[in-house]
């Protein structure tokens, strides 16, 4: 496996793996529609190869990459989106699902799909193993759960060779602001103050560890698999805002409590034992080191965030604290 095809390869998981995959010496190429949030300029990554992911009857770039593998990470990515505009994250995450399996059926390229630990929707605190029952408390998590059950009728049906991965809530460089710990540290590095949900654990890992367990799937060849790529134990939202403050060394914090509905679970934490036995993989980065290194990479890329100030400061209950929302999929990329 040397060609790398990363499908939504613009986004924050894709620009990580697409920098990692290329310092060690993958060849890849990023598809997606256009560089939306301009990460790939900003980083330094080659020109996208623009394809639109939502027409099914034409995978177009997807099917001219010629890649030895696919890395299937696109898709409308925000619970609160999906709630917001449900129509739009199901439609889109399944069919750009689609088209990218209709090139890998055309061509017999094997396809490793990113799914979420939110299809485990959430408990009172258990850990999700990838056996668990899955639990739509979301039109995004429903999208997903979707998703990979349409990946694993293509294996049935026509041979696609696949695995599955459940990515966890993942943080670090070149994720935007609607996310909880951008969103708090640019708040903090504005001035402006932050609030956090209480009644809520999460489990975090740094996307640098994430681009590994997924390099190390496709470096080994390990398909047929479904797997969690999680830290294995979960912090509480307030937790992670006041060490968001602390690592700052700056900040203002409120706390609320959760709102009755808003498509999670109290606990959503899951195990990473399956991935480790099948590749040896453990999360690499400590908490306090990857909030750090998260910290100072804001400080030092304003350049490149500098385009979210009006979202940072929007207020949650409204849409205009979505990036998606704010600059959504047909508009043009920042510059």
């Amino acid at each position: 496996m040397q060609r790398i095809a990363i499908v939504g390869g613009a986004g924050f998981v894709g620009t990580n793996l697409a920098l990692e995959a290329r310092r060690r010496g993958f060849d890849i190429v990023v598809v997606d529609s256009a560089d939306r949030l301009s990460r790939l300029r900003h980083s330094g990554l080659a020109d996208v190869a623009d394809c639109d992911l939502l027409d099914l009857a034409a995978p177009g770039a997807v099917l001219e990459t010629k890649a030895d593998v696919y890395v299937h990470l696109a898709a409308l990515p925000q619970v609160d989106y999906s709630l917001f505009y449900p129509e739009s994250a199901v439609v889109n995450n399944i069919a750009s699902l689609t088209t990218t399996l209709a090139a890998a059926r055309q061509t017999g390229t094997p396809v490793l799909f990113t799914s979420s630990i939110e299809v485990y929707g959430g408990n009172d605190g258990a850990v999700f193993r990838e056996d668990d029952p899955v639990l739509a408390l979301s039109p995004y998590a429903a999208s997903k759960i979707g998703c990979e059950h349409i990946v694993d009728s293509y294996r049935v049906n026509f041979g696609l060779v696949a695995t599955t991965v459940r990515l966890t809530n993942l943080y670090g460089p070149w994720q935007a602001p609607d996310r909880i710990i951008p969103r708090i540290v640019l708040q903090t590095l504005l001035g402006i103050p932050s609030e956090a949900v209480t009644g809520r654990l999460r489990d975090f890992l740094y996307v640098e560890d994430a681009v590994d367990a997924l390099l190390g799937l496709l470096e080994g060849g390990h398909w047929g698999q479904r797997l969690n790529v999680a830290a294995g134990h979960g912090v509480a939202l307030e937790d992670v805002a006041s060490s968001i403050l602390r690592t700052v060394g700056a900040g203002e914090l409120t706390t609320v409590d959760a709102p009755p509905r808003d498509g999670r679970g109290p606990s959503l934490v899951a195990s990473p034992d399956r991935l480790e036995a099948v590749t040896g993989w453990t999360p690499r980065t400590a908490w306090t080191e990857g909030l750090q290194r998260t910290v100072d990479w804001y400080r030092e890329n304003q350049s490149w965030w500098q385009q979210f100030d009006h979202i940072v400061s929007a207020d949650r209950n409204d849409p205009a604290f979505l990036v998606d929302h704010a600059l959504p999929l047909t508009a043009q990329p920042v510059r």
